[in-house]
C-alpha cells in the first residue's frame, strides 16, 4: 500500500511564473478577466490575454498572456490578489487535462507517495470544471457545425488540444 501524503502550497511562486510556458495555459472567463484588468489598474501594473476559445459570436474563454503572472509579488512569493484569484489558481495544481508543472506535487510523486488534495482545492476544481468545460464544448461544437475539424486552429487551440482530446471533451 503506497503512502499518502497531503499537497499544500510551499509558495515557490514557480506556477505563477511559468503561466505561458504551461502546456495549455491558464485559462479564465470573461468575468475573471474583466475584475483581473480592473484590479491591475488599481496596483498600477499592467495584464494581458489571448482569446483560447471562441464561440462564433465572441471569446467565452482566455489565457493569461504574460510569462509572470503581475500579480505575484516576487519578494515574498506569494498572490498579492489572492483572495480575488481566478478559479484556476484555487483549483492549483488540479489541472482539467491532468497537466501540472507543480514542484511539490512533482516532488511527492517521484517519491511514491499518494496525493491528496485540500477540500477547498477539490471544491475549486469542481467550479473551475462546470464552468470552463461547458465553455470549451460549445466553443468546439459551434465550430464543429460551421466549419468541420479541418481548421480548428482558429480557435486558439493550435498546439494546445489534439483531436483526440477534443472529441473526448465533446
Amino acid at each position: 500500500m503506497r503512502q499518502v501524503a497531503l499537497w499544500r502550497c510551499i509558495q515557490c511562486g514557480e506556477c505563477c511564473r511559468h503561466l505561458v510556458g504551461q502546456k495549455f495555459g491558464m485559462a479564465v472567463t470573461s468575468e475573471e478577466k474583466q475584475r483581473l484588468e480592473i484590479l491591475a489598474r488599481h496596483r498600477g501594473v499592467k495584464v494581458h490575454f489571448l482569446p483560447l476559445t471562441w464561440n462564433g459570436f465572441r471569446v467565452t474563454l482566455y489565457q493569461f498572456a504574460d510569462k509572470i503572472c503581475p500579480f505575484l509579488d516576487r519578494n515574498t512569493n506569494r498572490c498579492s490578489i489572492y483572495q480575488w484569484r481566478p478559479l484556476a489558481c484555487r483549483m492549483y495544481p488540479l489541472h482539467p487535462y491532468g497537466v501540472s508543472e507543480c514542484t511539490m506535487l512533482d516532488r511527492l510523486q517521484r517519491r511514491g507517495f499518494q496525493v491528496i488534495f485540500p477540500p477547498q482545492v477539490k471544491a475549486a476544481g469542481k467550479k473551475y470544471t462546470a464552468t470552463v468545460i461547458p465553455l470549451i464544448k460549445s466553443a468546439i461544437k459551434r465550430y464543429s457545425l460551421n466549419h468541420g475539424w479541418e481548421d480548428i486552429h482558429s480557435l486558439h487551440f493550435k498546439h494546445r488540444l489534439t483531436y483526440g482530446r477534443i472529441s473526448k471533451i465533446v
